[in-house]
């Protein structure tokens, strides 16, 4: 193990080191009557802390695998605050459209950390456009609506095999060529 891999191992391992000291005292404060906590509260900061740190780091490291679950874990993360909070409802059908758009900002930062991979671009474009649709569709907001739920029906499958069909090619093909 190199002198720079070491170094990120003991920032990661000293961030959660320090979470669960903070976690472990914000506990004992509850119990003790001192402050009031919601745990799904802070199971999301959670979620969204060791999500950013590991999408942040993986930006800077160039690794690409690291950085796409960083960003996932990162946007779940914010999804469950927002949810907390009741800025977004908390039923299904008003959430469903969130799990098209976190992979496709996923996909976005990969773009981000190489934009020569310009199919990264069109794949996160696909499924955050899709997902707005159907943000607007289940909101009712577009008097199109019906209409956009029927085409969000091809759409949805379409990005999914796109994505899917990316990261075979870029696993397989383009690897051996």
């Amino acid at each position: 193990m190199n002198q720079k891999t070491r170094e990120r191992s003991h920032v990661g391992t000293f961030v959660i080191g320090m979470l669960l000291l903070v976690l472990g005292v914000l506990l004992l404060l509850s119990r003790a009557g001192v402050v009031q906590l919601n745990l799904t509260r802070i199971g999301s900061f959670i979620i969204l802390l060791v999500g950013g740190f590991e999408a942040i780091s993986a930006f800077a490291a160039s690794a690409p695998r690291k950085l796409f679950w960083g960003s996932v874990v990162f946007l779940v993360g914010l999804l469950l605050i927002l949810v907390s909070y009741r800025f977004i409802p908390d039923s299904w059908n008003r959430i469903w459209p969130s799990a098209l758009i976190i992979p496709g900002l996923a996909f976005l930062m990969l773009f981000f950390s190489n934009p020569k991979e310009f199919a990264l671009l069109i794949i996160a474009v696909l499924f955050v456009a899709i997902g707005w649709a159907g943000l607007f569709a289940v909101r009712g907001d577009a008097p199109f609506s019906d209409s956009i739920m029927e085409s969000l029906h091809i759409a949805i499958p379409v990005a999914v095999v796109a994505a899917g069909f990316y990261v075979i090619w870029k696993t397989f093909f383009r690897s051996h060529a």
